[in-house]
């Protein structure tokens, strides 16, 4: 019944013209700010640490336009996951293809890492539909019939999704076959290694530095900025160069992390502040006091 209701809920949205609808999710998004009082102290708390020098009233005002646009970027999914592969590429502007297709000449792949900036699910579905053959990890949602609705979505331009529960032993053969392989590197992670992400130590998924380690895939910074408020927006490819002077693991980490801030500081509000991504360093607070 849960996963009828999604569905519906998305066709109804798809046919409501796309700035409308995100304009709609970006006033749900402030109503959710007002109404959740945790996630908009985890905001407040991230963005005091990011941004120590600014008031409290650019704090509070960037958590409310941040939560605005999870609020927008949620009601433009259904546009995101039911419109025409001609539709979507109309309102993406795409920057430095070329370094992609560079990476890929070498027939080892390539790695594409990315955060939780604008409409992080159009820049996942981004590759796809230009073409390129990749492999996404995904953590499965527990109501099968959303999760199946949702999967058919993201992979329906040809991306292959992969779940976190089967482990990495496809990752050689995509290298092998060419493919591009998709991390978020935005995100807590209980096992991951402490680096700085904005500045601050942040547990970071180690993947694709190990990946590149082991096979000399390249690595890619992608972001998908949003033009205004809108539903357009410009995919920006970026290589990010780990040399060989670059060989302990957290510094290139580092390098990966780094690569995000400045897209970050232009728009901090296109950011995802709700996530507790410094939740190493809470802890380690939790257990000074």
């Amino acid at each position: 019944m849960v996963g009828i209701i999604v569905k519906l809920l998305f066709y109804f949205i798809r046919l409501i013209p796309v700035r409308v609808a995100g304009a709609t999710g970006a006033g749900m998004g402030r109503l959710f700010y007002r109404l959740d009082r945790r996630h908009r102290d985890i905001a407040i708390k991230n963005l005091q640490r990011i941004y120590p020098e600014k008031d409290s009233s650019w704090h509070r005002h960037t958590a409310r336009e941040s939560c605005a646009e999870l609020g927008r970027t949620c009601f433009e999914l259904p546009h995101v996951f039911l419109r025409s592969r001609a539709f979507l590429l109309s309102r993406i502007e795409v920057e430095g293809e070329e370094l992609l297709q560079q990476a890929l000449s070498h027939g080892q792949g390539a790695i594409l890492t990315a955060c939780h900036h604008s409409n992080w699910e159009l820049g996942a579905l981004t590759f796809s539909l230009l073409g390129y053959r990749n492999d996404s990890l995904y953590r499965p949602i527990r109501q099968k019939p959303i999760d199946l609705f949702i999967s058919r979505a993201r992979s329906r331009f040809g991306s292959t999704l992969r779940s976190r529960d089967d482990g990495l032993r496809w990752i050689p053969k995509a290298l092998k076959e060419n493919h591009c392989i998709c991390f978020m590197v935005d995100q807590h992670l209980s096992g991951g290694v402490p680096v700085p992400f904005l500045g601050h130590m942040a547990r970071t998924t180690t993947l694709p530095a190990t990946i590149h380690s082991k096979y000399g895939t390249p690595i890619l910074a992608v972001m998908l900025h949003r033009i205004g408020t809108g539903f357009r927006f410009r995919l920006q490819f970026r290589t990010i160069d780990l040399n060989d002077h670059v060989n302990h693991q957290v510094d290139q980490l580092k390098l990966i992390s780094d690569s995000f801030a400045p897209a970050i500081h232009a728009r901090p509000e296109l950011w995802l502040w709700i996530h507790r991504r410094w939740l190493y360093l809470d802890e380690q607070e939790s257990e000074a006091a």
